[in-house]
């Protein structure tokens, strides 16, 4: 047998790999290996596994998309990074390709504007924030924040009027400094006192909390700061104090860039307050970046332990291991991915249309994909009915897939888990 063997039918008696140059005429073919006919050639030809192209097309167009704003030509001299410029979007959202080099990238002028591509990353970037949630409305927010305010001088006023004349008060009975009065009167001010404040961002658990405390456009520079900072970050041990869930991922990121450059990531632009795909969702702040090829990333923000940080997994879509990898190795063993899917209809071999579902998977750059399966009635199957009927996409996915243990064309795989929608596991 051969079974390991790459082949265009395996023979259903013997699993004999057979590689067939034209289709015979009567659709019929003997087997080299047990010497019986094999009826219905054509029916039983097995698709190239790590070949995007011998694969069926099932993509479908989305509704263009105006990413003017975002690629315009704002790019300032500190962004202008002269070391390790090599970590693209594609190169950041899996480690399957290696990063291109930016070093050439110096200004727009330089390269030649691709539309059609431009629309792809603006689609891509618009489906991942769609994917996640619904965007506050920016407006009704600032004009509460602005009213809480207003409220809060008032109060704060009326607290200074008091101690301005308890002041003057224990001034003309002509009490010392040291006395145990004035005393209790300073700490009486101070408790009535705004806490100053140790850093740029107020002692809060959450966005929304920090969104009452500043207008919506601070909090909105307060995020871009941050992701700023990831981006010019030098090494790796400096993104990882600016990652969320930083102790969890420490082995994770330095595992990672042991394949990547882990320096500074040239961008060009980072989206403005009010932007379509930029606020808060679910606890969360959703910003967009766009990068000197013009490609466009949704970037995920936290707020952990009174900082903004910067959902590192999301940011390069960590996968256990890549897409060319896993169908190389075809581990019988869960490993967690994070790729793009679509609904398909692909049916063959033990993956019988009446038992399982088919998902078509694929990486992010478009060059591996697979065929994955659901059996109906599953705990990955309750999953997948959640994720649908609660209107939610399954066009960027993080699951856990598998081999399985009888292989059938070598680009079918098990599902054994949705993790969720999107590449954002919130907890």
């Amino acid at each position: 047998m051969n079974q390991d063997d790459q082949g265009d039918i395996n023979c259903p008696y013997c699993e004999y790999a057979i590689r067939v140059s034209e289709l015979p005429k009567n659709s019929k073919i003997r087997c080299p290996g047990c010497k019986k006919t094999i009826d219905d050639v054509q029916s039983r030809l097995i698709p190239l596994a790590s070949a995007i192209n011998s694969l069926p097309d099932k993509k479908t167009d989305k509704p263009e998309i105006i990413v003017e704003n975002l690629i315009q030509e704002n790019t300032v001299d500190k962004n202008e990074l002269t070391q390790k410029q090599d970590l693209s979007l594609e190169g950041s959202k899996s480690n399957n390709s290696e990063p291109e080099n930016f070093e050439n990238f110096k200004s727009t002028e330089d390269l030649e504007y691709d539309e059609e591509f431009v629309k792809k990353q603006a689609e891509l970037a618009q489906e991942f924030a769609i994917s996640q949630s619904k965007i506050l409305n920016w407006e009704e927010t600032a004009d509460e924040v602005s009213s809480g305010k207003r409220s809060n001088r008032v109060i704060f006023t009326l607290i200074a009027l008091i101690i301005t004349s308890l002041v003057v008060y224990i001034s003309f009975k002509g009490i010392t400094k040291n006395n145990a009065a004035i005393k209790g009167l300073e700490a009486f001010f101070e408790s009535k006192t705004p806490e100053k404040e140790n850093s740029s961002i107020p002692k809060s658990k959450t966005f929304d909390d920090l969104l009452k405390q500043m207008e919506s456009l601070e909090l909105h520079e307060l995020v871009s700061a941050s992701l700023e900072d990831f981006l010019n970050s030098e090494d790796v041990e400096a993104k990882i104090k600016l990652s969320r869930s930083s102790e969890r991922v420490i082995p994770l990121m330095r595992k990672y860039y042991q394949n990547y450059d882990d320096g500074p990531i040239a961008f060009r632009r980072i989206s403005s307050a009010g932007e379509e795909g930029t606020g808060i969702i679910d606890g969360f702040y959703l910003i967009k970046v766009s990068f000197p090829n013009f490609s466009i990333l949704p970037v995920i923000l936290a707020f952990e332990n009174d900082r903004i940080v910067v959902d590192w997994e999301s940011f390069v879509g960590y996968s256990e291991i890549t897409l060319s990898e896993f169908i190389s190795k075809k581990p019988r063993n869960s490993t967690l991915m994070r790729l793009n899917a679509t609904s398909d209809n692909y049916f063959n071999y033990q993956f019988q249309e009446d038992i399982y579902r088919c998902l078509y998977l694929r990486n992010p750059e478009d060059t591996e994909a697979v065929y994955g399966y659901i059996e109906r009635g599953s705990r990955a199957d309750d999953q997948l009915s959640r994720i649908i009927e609660s209107g939610q996409s399954i066009r960027f996915i993080t699951l856990k897939i598998q081999y399985p243990k009888k292989l059938g064309g070598k680009n079918q795989v098990i599902i054994d888990e949705i993790l969720t929608s999107g590449w954002l596991i919130k907890e």
